[in-house]
C-alpha cells in the first residue's frame, strides 16, 4: 500500500475539511444576503440560474473524479519514481482534454436550457454568463483529483480558500452596491477563471512535459457514460424535488424547500471531501483482498454515520430558531422540511462513502443502477405527496430517495465483500431509529 497516501489521511482529511468549510461558509452568506438584500422575485431568479448551474456543474466532471483519483493513486505504486511520472502526466493530460471538451459542451447545454426553461431576460443572461464558469471547472477537476491521490490536499485547501474567500466578498460588496444577479453571476465566473489560476501556476513547471496519450483518452471516453450517467442521475435527484414544486406548488413552498435545502449543501461539500481522501485507501485495500476494504469501509462509515444521526436528532429542537436567525421570521415555517431533510443526511452518508467502495471493487455499474432507481423514487414520491404537502412532501421524496439508494448500494455491497456485513446492520438500524424519532416529534 502507498504510505505516504495511507499515513497522511488524517492530515488530508483535515485540509479537505478547511476547504469544505470555506465552501459552506460562501454558500450559505451568500444566500442570506440574496434573501435579505433582495425580493422573493430576485431571489427565485437566482434561485433558477444557481439550481442550472448546480446541475451542470456535476455533469462537466463526468463523474470521474473517483476514477481519476483511482488511477493516479495506482500509477504512484510502482518502483521507478521517473516512470511513474510520466505514467501521471500523460494520464493527466488526457483527463484534462476530455473534461475541457466536456466544459464547453456543458456552458452550451446551460445556456440552451436556460433560455427553455424561463422567459426573464435576467434569467437567461446570467443563466449564459454563468455558463462560462463551467469551462474551467473540468480542468479544476483533474487538478483537485491529482492532489487528492498525491496526497496533495493542502493545494485544494489554499485554492479553495482563495476562490471562495473571493466568491464571497465580491458578491456582497456587489449586493451592497445595487447590483443585480447578472453582474453577481459575473464575478462568480471570474472568480473560477481565478480559481484555475491558482492550480496553472502551482503546475507551471510542470505544463511543458503536457503529454496526451491517445489510449488514456479513449480508456475515460469509453468508462464516461457510466460515471456520467451516475452524475447525472445524481444531479436529477438532488433537483427533481424543487422542480416538482414549481409544477405542482406554489412559490412559497418552493421558496420554503429551497431555504431548507441549503443546509444539505454543507454535508454534500464536506461528505464528498472525506470520500475523496478514504478513496485512494479503499482502492489499495481492494486491490489487496476485498475483505480488507469492507472492513475498511466499516469503519469509514461511522464517523460520518454518528455525527448524522446526531444532527437529525437535534434537528427539531433548533431547526425554527436557526432559519429565523439566518433567514428572517419569513422562513422559519421551513422548519418542517429542514427537520426531514436532516434525517435524509442519514442514508446520504452512507451513499458516498459505499459508492467508493463500489468503484474500488469495479461495480460502478451497481451505483448507477442505484442512482436510477433513487430519481425513480424521488419523482414519483414527490408527485404523490407536493400536491398535498408542498415542501415538506418534497423533503420526504428526497429522503425516500436516498434511503433506496443506500439500500441498493448496500445490499449489493454486502454480498461482494464479506466484512460489509455487520456495517449495514448499524446503519439500517441508525436510519430506522432516526425515523421513528422524528416521526414521533411531529405527532
Amino acid at each position: 500500500m502507498n504510505a505516504v497516501v495511507k499515513n497522511k489521511v488524517g492530515r488530508n482529511l483535515l485540509w479537505l475539511i478547511w476547504s469544505g468549510t470555506v465552501s459552506v461558509a460562501n454558500s450559505v452568506l451568500l444566500w442570506i444576503f440574496i434573501a435579505r438584500m433582495r425580493d422573493v422575485e430576485e431571489l427565485g431568479r437566482f434561485t433558477v440560474v444557481m439550481g442550472l448551474y448546480a446541475l451542470f456543474f456535476n455533469v462537466c466532471s463526468l463523474g470521474l473524479m473517483p476514477k481519476l483519483v483511482t488511477e493516479v493513486s495506482r500509477r504512484d505504486e510502482t518502483g521507478s519514481p521517473a516512470k511513474d511520472t510520466n505514467k501521471i502526466i500523460a494520464f493527466v493530460s488526457s483527463a484534462a482534454v476530455l473534461l475541457s471538451i466536456s466544459g464547453f459542451i456543458c456552458a452550451g447545454l446551460m445556456t440552451a436550457v436556460g433560455l427553455a426553461v424561463s422567459q426573464s431576460w435576467s434569467v437567461r443572461v446570467s443563466t449564459l454568463i454563468l455558463s462560462l464558469a463551467l469551462i474551467p471547472t473540468g480542468l479544476i477537476c483533474v487538478a483537485e483529483s491529482t492532489a487528492v491521490a498525491l496526497g496533495r490536499t493542502r493545494l485544494i485547501a489554499f485554492a479553495s480558500t482563495f476562490e471562495n474567500v473571493l466568491r464571497t466578498v465580491v458578491p456582497l460588496v456587489l449586493l451592497w452596491f445595487g447590483c443585480d444577479i447578472t453582474v453577481i453571476c459575473v464575478s462568480l465566473t471570474a472568480v473560477r477563471f481565478a480559481a484555475l489560476f491558482v492550480y496553472l501556476w502551482t503546475a507551471r513547471g510542470r505544463l511543458a512535459h503536457f503529454a496526451f496519450n491517445k489510449l488514456d483518452f479513449f480508456k475515460l471516453a469509453r468508462i464516461s457514460p457510466t460515471f456520467g450517467g451516475m452524475i447525472i442521475l445524481a444531479s436529477v435527484n438532488w433537483q427533481a424535488a424543487i422542480i416538482l414544486l414549481g409544477v405542482f406548488s406554489t412559490e412559497i413552498e418552493s421558496a420554503k424547500y429551497g431555504i431548507a435545502s441549503r443546509f444539505l449543501i454543507p454535508v454534500s461539500i464536506l461528505m464528498g471531501s472525506y470520500a475523496n481522501v478514504i478513496q485512494p485507501v479503499v482502492t489499495q485495500h481492494a486491490r489487496k483482498s476485498l475483505a480488507d476494504a469492507g472492513r475498511y469501509l466499516s469503519k469509514m462509515v461511522a464517523y460520518p454515520l454518528v455525527l448524522a444521526t446526531f444532527a437529525a436528532i437535534v434537528s427539531p429542537f433548533l431547526s425554527r430558531q436557526v432559519l429565523t436567525v439566518f433567514f428572517g421570521a419569513n422562513y422559519a415555517d421551513a422548519s418542517a422540511a429542514l427537520d426531514i431533510l436532516a434525517m435524509s443526511v442519514v442514508p446520504f452518508c452512507v451513499v458516498m462513502v459505499v459508492s467508493r467502495g463500489l468503484i474500488a471493487a469495479n461495480s460502478q455499474r451497481i451505483d448507477l443502477l442505484a442512482n436510477a432507481v433513487g430519481v425513480i423514487v424521488c419523482v414519483t414520491a414527490a408527485t404523490i405527496l407536493i400536491p398535498r404537502f408542498g415542501a415538506v412532501g418534497a423533503a420526504i421524496a428526497q429522503t425516500l430517495s436516498f434511503l433506496a439508494i443506500a439500500l441498493t448500494e448496500s445490499l449489493y455491497l454486502s454480498k461482494k465483500i464479506i466484512g460489509f456485513r455487520i456495517w449495514r446492520k448499524a446503519c439500517l438500524s441508525s436510519a430506522f431509529l432516526t425515523a421513528i424519532y422524528l416521526i414521533l416529534w411531529k405527532l
